[in-house]
């Protein structure tokens, strides 16, 4: 079972009951980023876990680099960054989807881009637009966290230190990078206000397993 630590199967009771009648013999359970529960039957004895810590094209982790600095001045650091990166695909990851829209409105008077949120519609069809563009903007929420591959991504996660981003879906944005046999290599940015506990562990998690 893919992601069985994200929406809608985590804490989902009814889900995990369907799981425990459907499923026969082995049950192989396949996360980059296990949450507590899961870790806790490793400690156990009732799960047994083989790390991966490799991606297929044997290339490491992209690292996030942690940027702090006050509200207003992170807006200019993500400026700078879009134009550095102004020839990839830009997705840049936001706590809410209030924020998605108002920098959405912001930037498309001088960039083209594109919003994808729990709200949208049409998120199949804007991120089939965004994957055709060679250098487009995507502003998302964590709608976008989980299973996507997009050629030559870089990754911004804008307000990094906001409470709705966990440790797990900061590994998980920062996975968005470097996924492509092709181009193996990608930039993540994480931009906070304040410092974050979950950005650095995310940091420490990555490099250590860039390591083993």
């Amino acid at each position: 079972m893919d992601e069985p630590d994200a929406f809608p199967y985590r804490g989902d009771a009814v889900l995990h009951g369907i799981a425990a009648v459907s499923c026969r013999g082995r049950v192989i359970w396949l996360t980059a980023t296990p949450d507590d529960e899961m870790l806790e039957e490793v400690r156990n004895g009732n799960l047994v876990c083989l790390q991966l810590t490799v991606r297929p094209h044997g290339h490491p982790l992209p690292v996030p680099v942690i940027t702090v600095f006050p509200g207003l001045i992170l807006m200019v650091c993500l400026v700078r960054w879009l134009m550095q990166h102004r020839k990839h695909p830009r997705m840049i990851f936001v706590p809410t989807v209030r924020m998605a829209r108002i920098l959405h409105k912001v930037f498309s008077f001088v960039i083209p881009c594109s919003v994808c949120t729990s709200e949208s519609a049409d998120r199949d069809e804007v991120l089939l637009r965004f994957r055709e563009q060679k250098n487009a903007v995507i502003f998302a929420t964590t709608v976008l966290e989980r299973g996507v591959t997009v050629e030559r991504a870089d990754i911004c996660v804008f307000h990094a230190e906001n409470r709705v981003f966990d440790t797990a879906s900061l590994i998980q944005m920062a996975g968005r990078a470097g996924r492509s046999f092709r181009y193996p290599e990608g930039d993540v940015l994480f931009l906070c206000a304040g410092r974050s506990q979950a950005a650095e562990e995310c940091e420490r998690i990555i490099r250590r397993a860039n390591a083993s």
